[in-house]
């Protein structure tokens, strides 16, 4: 497993951690305290912010050619994949909470979520499509 591989299996542990962590912490808080205490909860999502820390946790290899046309080619193909799935995140989810939630839920929570899930997307697609290359061989469907 080389060093890209592992930077993706290092985003995908800590945003699967921080969704989780969120989602079980809006959960409960909602149920004991009500929605206006849960929707704090949603900024434990700023802990997905570690997953840009992975170049530092994980070294490079040593003695081994560190990239080559091959990588260089998955992992431009994967973040071209990965902001096309953030650009239609972006276009569907807000359409979709235009036509669902009242103006004042939008300025209040909402717009966080779709930027944030944005985020989450870009990173989550990008991971798994660099994991998934690599796996068929670096080869183009």
């Amino acid at each position: 497993m080389n060093r890209i591989q592992k930077m993706a299996v290092f985003s995908l542990v800590v945003l699967g951690c921080t969704l989780l962590i969120t989602a079980i912490s809006t959960g409960l808080s909602y149920h004991y305290h009500g929605w206006p205490k849960a929707a704090k909860c949603f900024g434990l999502m700023s802990l997905g912010g570690l997953a840009g820390l992975s170049p530092l946790f994980i070294k490079k290899d040593s003695g081994a050619v560190a990239c080559d046309e091959r990588d260089k080619l998955i992992t431009r193909t994967a973040g071209l994949i990965g902001f096309t799935a953030s650009y239609l995140w972006f276009c569907l989810s807000g359409s979709a909470f235009i036509f669902f939630f009242e103006p004042e839920f939008l300025q209040k929570f909402v717009l966080v979520a779709i930027i944030l899930g944005g985020a989450f997307v870009v990173v989550i697609v990008q991971s798994i499509i660099i994991l998934v290359q690599y796996g068929r061989g670096g080869e183009k469907s």
